[in-house]
């Protein structure tokens, strides 16, 4: 076996795992956390607040849409985008389908995944220059913040250069692009359950938590 069949084999399917695990490890420590440290959340649960909350949050209906619009708009499609592509481009659409799971969905057209990439692509060095040069931002700034939306955005620049073959005149790099390609998805797989990218699941228990906390004194978030 070589490294490319390595990399789009053994460590691909282990990136999953450790993806997959990782977030259930720390969605159950959350939870069971949640039931020692803040037991008035349990106590006092109802959907109704969860619900309306995530409505809120999940539609560009909250305040933050009505003070922010333009930013808001910005990160609405910022994470439409991340979630989007890699799920509904038909190049990984035809693995699962390659799989042993043999599952398949409707594909984005490749012409609206190149859009939706190349957004993605320039709101990400917006909201990295934006950490760089607002003050306020920059002072809460860590180097992970720079590093995660650095690797977020790597498996979107190297799948936009393998498919349109940009970079093929250089041949290190058009020779390697997929390669590069699969071992920044795969870096990124791996960094969610660890890193402030384990939001795309505590996002919900988060804001589950805040919603019954506001929800129990007469307030809505």
């Amino acid at each position: 076996m070589n490294f490319y069949s390595f990399v789009e084999g053994p460590l691909l399917w282990t990136a999953f795992l450790i993806f997959i695990i990782g977030c259930m490890m720390r969605a159950v420590t959350f939870y069971m956390e949640s039931r020692t440290k803040d037991k008035v959340i349990h106590e006092h649960f109802k959907w109704g607040y969860v619900l309306s909350t995530f409505a809120r949050w999940l539609l560009p209906m909250n305040v933050t849409v009505i003070k922010n619009p333009v930013y808001s708009v910005l990160t609405y499609t910022f994470h439409i985008c991340l979630l989007a592509v890699p799920i509904f481009l038909a190049g990984h659409i035809s693995l699962w389908e390659e799989s042993i799971f043999a599952v398949s969905w409707p594909a984005l057209p490749q012409n609206v995944a190149d859009w939706m990439t190349l957004a993605f692509l320039g709101i990400a060095v917006f909201l990295l220059l934006r950490r760089i040069f607002s003050a306020d931002i920059r002072l809460i700034s860590t180097f992970s913040d720079y590093f995660l939306m650095v690797v977020t955005a790597l498996p979107f620049l190297t799948g936009y250069f393998a498919t349109h073959g940009t970079l093929n005149h250089i041949s290190f790099l058009g020779n390697n692009m997929m390669l590069f390609h699969m071992l920044s998805g795969e870096l990124m797989l791996i960094l969610i359950p660890f890193t402030k990218l384990s939001h795309i699941i505590l996002f919900f228990f988060s804001r589950a938590s805040a919603a019954v906390e506001f929800g129990r004194r007469g307030y809505s978030i």
